[in-house]
């Protein structure tokens, strides 16, 4: 099944389909994967029991292995 983008935008449609970003360097942009937590916070100052917490979140889930995190929000009926 093909969708219709174009349709499905509207009048913006080939504004956001045709933007070219020109103020963020495409070379600092990290991609999701597997290695991401390495990747992006391997240089930082943040303590290794984080880092170690940040990498148990990430490997979690039906999103682990992925590079992507979703934290949905809960209602804890208050």
């Amino acid at each position: 099944m093909s969708l219709d983008f174009e349709r499905l935008l509207g009048a913006d449609a080939k504004s956001l389909l045709e933007h070219q970003c020109k103020t963020i360097p495409k070379e600092s942009i990290h991609l999701p994967g597997p290695d991401y937590i390495d990747k992006v916070y391997r240089l930082s100052d943040r303590p290794t029991p984080v880092l170690k917490s940040l990498q148990a979140l990430f490997s979690h889930g039906r999103l682990k292995g992925t590079g992507y995190l979703s934290i949905l929000p809960v209602d804890q009926g208050n």
